[in-house]
């Protein structure tokens, strides 16, 4: 064979083949695109189904969390007004309690009748008691003088000043009006000796008094 028949050989082989190249990816192409379109179609369909599904199932999910949550605000409002009423019957109940205590610390302090009789009689014998001290104070027991006449009291402070030698001396206790005494002028001191025997006589406020009248 010549060189130019291997050449036109060639060609047509080439040629041929190439046909066959073209038609094998057309048809490939169209076997690619038929598929694809399927799978997209399926795709499209299941990403549908699916989406449908989750649409479903979320708003399932989201009125059973609504239920949910309702049914909890629910059962807290019982709850808090349950809370509150036992709150109010507990506060209402110790205040019953505490009054009924007190009723009964009051009823327990008021005395009985044999109790006020018993205190009654009590305090008649004590006040008898203290008249006859105070009688036996008074009178004293009868000595051998008694023919003797009794010297005259002392004249009362208050017949020559008219007032206490010293401010509020009734209200002063023995040891204040000895502690005042060592202050005292020698007439302020006799003033105060005068007005202590007309008045409580008491044996330290007139040694102090006579001690101060003594040093001048």
């Amino acid at each position: 064979m010549s060189y130019s028949e291997q050449l036109t050989a060639s060609g047509t082989r080439l040629r041929s083949q190439g046909l066959l190249f073209i038609q094998q990816t057309r048809e490939a192409g169209t076997v690619f695109a038929t598929e694809t379109r399927d799978a997209s179609l399926a795709f499209a369909d299941r990403m549908a189904e699916a989406t449908t599904a989750f649409t479903a199932a979320l708003a399932g999910s989201a009125t059973t969390l609504g239920k949910a949550c309702q049914q909890e605000a629910t059962d807290w409002t019982a709850l808090s007004i349950k809370t509150r009423e036992a709150y109010l019957e507990a506060l209402t109940a110790r205040a019953r309690d505490l009054e009924t205590r007190a009723q009964a610390a009051q009823k327990a302090l008021e005395p009985t009748e044999l109790e006020t009789r018993v205190l009654k009689a009590t305090q008649d014998v004590l006040g008898d008691a203290q008249k006859r001290v105070e009688a036996r104070l008074t009178h004293g027991k009868p000595d051998k003088a008694t023919d003797r006449k009794p010297r005259p009291k002392a004249r009362p402070a208050t017949e020559k000043s008219g007032r206490a030698p010293i401010r509020n001396y009734d209200q002063l206790t023995a040891k204040d009006v000895v502690g005042r005494i060592q202050r005292l002028s020698g007439p302020q001191a006799t003033a105060v000796l005068d007005y202590e025997r007309s008045r409580k006589n008491r044996a330290t406020v007139v040694r102090a008094a006579k001690q101060r009248v003594a040093a001048g």
